[in-house]
């Protein structure tokens, strides 16, 4: 048995995974009973990924997938892999490429788990790339007071989502919604030997089902301040077409899944009122930038919901 199993899912991103590797390595205690294993899922990049790992972390298992199987399943991959290999891990670090840890946050996340056994996830305070700015680490879960919040204008977004809504200003842990799947560590125990995350999701929305569900089973979910980790992702605010849709899409799924269709349909109705309304406002300003944007917003959104409807 091992104490940590970490696993990182990676797609062409051959220079971001050998930094968040080394910080790994230079960060995390190895003197801990039972120790730490890191296995690395290549999704078919084609940058040199996995013979990158295999030649500078000789150490870390390397599993090639054949196809791009999206963040969930290779992560569930991984865990198999590494699980067949060295045997049970007591905590899984689900940790993305494109981090850096500042501190021994994989010590740090599993010595908060051995202290509430009552918790089963675990998440620290990510960064931006200068290791200072605050980047999202948590969130309340979604619903339609969320969805209906997010067509506001930015100054009542603000009021109703301070700083605090997405990352944990203070020195001790506080309970959430959910923790980003950047940086998410598990109780192996709570999964009931079942999967992480729900291969029903590609990309995106699968670390919000995975809390949910085991908050639904009586588990707690929790932020630590005190694990520090750099997320460069989260120094982006662009979204692109793509990106829309797979969120679009990600989130139907998870409504579906969590909710229920019928709650997933008033969703899709809210946000495509609002992406509309929105769009028309940009006509009657003249602000074609906020129409242009709404209008593609609202094809992509129509074209996500076909998309769900036709899988169910």
């Amino acid at each position: 048995m091992i104490r940590t199993g970490i696993v990182i899912v990676s797609y062409n991103t051959c220079d971001l995974l050998r930094d968040c590797l080394r910080s790994v390595f230079a960060r995390t205690d190895r003197q801990t009973e039972g120790g730490f294993r890191v296995v690395v899922v290549d999704n078919g990049s084609e940058d040199g990924s996995a013979q990158m790992v295999r030649r500078e972390f000789p150490e870390t298992l390397c599993v090639e997938a054949e196809e791009n199987l999206g963040f969930g399943r290779a992560n569930n991959l991984g865990v198999e892999r590494l699980e067949a290999l060295y045997g049970r891990a007591e905590y899984l670090f689900f940790l993305n490429p494109d981090t850096v840890l500042l501190n021994d946050a994989v010590g740090i996340l599993a010595g908060f788990l051995d202290r509430r056994p009552e918790a089963a996830v675990a998440g620290g305070n990510l960064y931006g790339a200068d290791g200072v700015s605050p980047a999202q680490s948590f969130s309340p879960v979604h619903g339609l007071g969320w969805e209906l919040t997010g067509l506001m204008p930015e100054g009542f977004k603000r009021l109703v989502w301070p700083a605090g809504t997405w990352f944990n200003y203070g020195t001790e842990p506080r309970r959430v919604g959910y923790v980003s799947g950047a940086d998410l560590m598990v109780r192996r125990e709570a999964l009931d030997g079942k999967p992480a995350f729900d291969p029903d999701f590609f990309m995106y929305y699968e670390d919000m089902e995975l809390c949910v569900r085991l908050r639904r089973d009586g588990w707690g979910v929790w932020s630590v301040p005190q694990a520090r980790i750099v997320h460069l992702a989260g120094q982006s605010c662009a979204v692109s077409k793509r990106k829309f849709r797979m969120l679009s899409e990600a989130k139907y799924i998870y409504y579906g899944k969590v909710r229920g269709r019928f709650y997933a349909r008033a969703v899709y109705a809210l946000t495509q009122a609002g992406y509309r309304c929105h769009e028309r406002l940009g006509r009657l300003t003249r602000n074609a930038a906020k129409s242009g944007r709404y209008g593609a917003w609202a094809a992509a959104n129509r074209s996500a919901w076909r998309h769900f409807t036709e899988g169910i």
